[in-house]
Formats: structure tokens, C-alpha cells, sequence
């Protein structure tokens, strides 16, 4: 059944809804970066020093943890970003999640006023129907 307030109530819930997915793409970037992170970590924390050998492997192998303690870095500032990016969206879909609640408390409101006014006036014309039954019945009595 429909109301006044369904196609406000069909708009937020729409809003809401993509704010939800822009959330859990948005958590799952976070997890996904979490997750480089780590094995970026790993990776780092397995490279050895060789005991022996010339100073170019040394000197590359030093060089290949600069550049994973970079690139984690930039994951961890990715991270970061994403975030701060989960907060906000977590606070607007709060937000948007009380204002479609809101409209949806009305409409169910008005519903409900709606199939009371329904009722009363069913009632009315039930008594109406027995009214005019009951002088229909003493007429024929009377005859």
C-alpha cells in the first residue's frame, strides 16, 4: 500500500543503500591493503643478509628492501586513506540509515491512520446496513 511518504521513503532508502556499498567496497579495500601490508612484512622480515658473497648482491639486496619498505609505505598511506574514507561513509550511512527510518515510521504512520479511517468508515456503513435491516424488519412487523 502505498502512501504519501513511499517515494521519499523509496529515494532514502536508495541513497542509503548505495552509501552501504560504497562502505563495504571501501572495508574491503581496507582489508585488502591489510593484507598486502602484511605480506609485504613478511617478505621483508624473510630476506637474509648473505654471509658471503660481492658487494653487488649486497648492495641489491639491500636495495630490493628499500624499495618493498616503500612500496609498503605507500600501502600503509593507502590504508590510511581508506580509512578515513570507511569513517566518513560509516557516518553518512548512519545518517542515512536514521533519515529513511524516519520517513519510514511516517509512512507506516500514515498507513495505519489510513486503515483506521478505513475501518471507522466500514463501521459506519455496517451500522448504517443493521440500522436500516432493524426499521426494515419493524415496518414488516407493523403491517
Amino acid at each position: 500500500m502505498k502512501s504519501k511518504f513511499s517515494k521519499i521513503a523509496k529515494v532514502r532508502k536508495q541513497k542509503r543503500d548505495a552509501i552501504e556499498r560504497e562502505l563495504i567496497k571501501s572495508q574491503n579495500k581496507e582489508k585488502l591493503l591489510q593484507h598486502k601490508i602484511a605480506s609485504l612484512y613478511e617478505e621483508i622480515v624473510a630476506m637474509q643478509t648473505p654471509q658471503n658473497g660481492t658487494i653487488s648482491l649486497l648492495s641489491l639486496l639491500n636495495e630490493q628492501k628499500r624499495i618493498l619498505n616503500r612500496d609498503k609505505k605507500e600501502h600503509e598511506r593507502a590504508l590510511h586513506v581508506a580509512q578515513d574514507n570507511s569513517q566518513k561513509l560509516q557516518a553518512e550511512y548512519h545518517k542515512a540509515h536514521i533519515e529513511f527510518e524516519k520517513i519510514n515510521y511516517l509512512e507506516e504512520q500514515d498507513i495505519k491512520a489510513f486503515m483506521y479511517k478505513i475501518k471507522m468508515q466500514e463501521q459506519l456503513e455496517l451500522d448504517e446496513i443493521s440500522t436500516m435491516l432493524f426499521a426494515n424488519g419493524k415496518s414488516k412487523k407493523g403491517e
